[in-house]
């Protein structure tokens, strides 16, 4: 990869990203999305690579798979809602649909999700997208974030 094409990344990881250069959590974010477009030689995506995993994410209802024994702590029930939209086609979630999840799944909400949400951004798993949903800020799993689904959570 040549200094242009580098360059090109940088630029493009900043527009993913936004938000304050000087904050600490948008250098994780912009860290993070920049890595995971260097590593990509062509636009495929973890669901193209590993299609069976993606395919159970589809099949399964969002307190199923919320039940699986490996998701124990609100940053793995946020990832795994988020990476569970994914798989069904919704590239964002905003924070009511987030909190939707944990009540359609009966499972007790964090008591401070932007905490919860905040710990995911720090671990990599999760960015604020670029543009809100419905007017309100959204959601969205890393290439990171999918990967720790299928190899830790569900154990692919």
């Amino acid at each position: 990869m040549n200094r242009e094409e580098i360059q090109k990344k940088i630029e493009e990881a900043k527009q993913l990203v936004g938000g304050d250069p000087k904050d600490p959590l948008t250098q994780v974010a912009f860290g993070e999305v920049f890595r995971v477009l260097l590593q990509q030689s062509s636009p495929s995506t973890v669901a193209e690579r590993r299609p069976g995993v993606a395919v159970s994410a589809q099949q399964m209802q969002i307190s199923e798979f919320l039940a699986r024994p490996k998701v124990t702590s609100d940053t793995d029930r946020v990832t795994a809602i988020l990476y569970h939209s994914l798989k069904n086609d919704q590239s964002s979630s905003t924070r009511a649909e987030i909190l939707q999840a944990y009540s359609s799944a009966r499972t007790r909400q964090p008591k401070n999700l932007s905490d919860v949400l905040a710990r995911c951004i720090r671990k990599g798993h999760v960015i604020e997208a670029r543009e809100q949903k419905d007017g309100q800020k959204a959601w969205q799993i890393t290439l990171t974030g999918e990967r720790y689904v299928e190899e830790k959570l569900l154990g692919g």
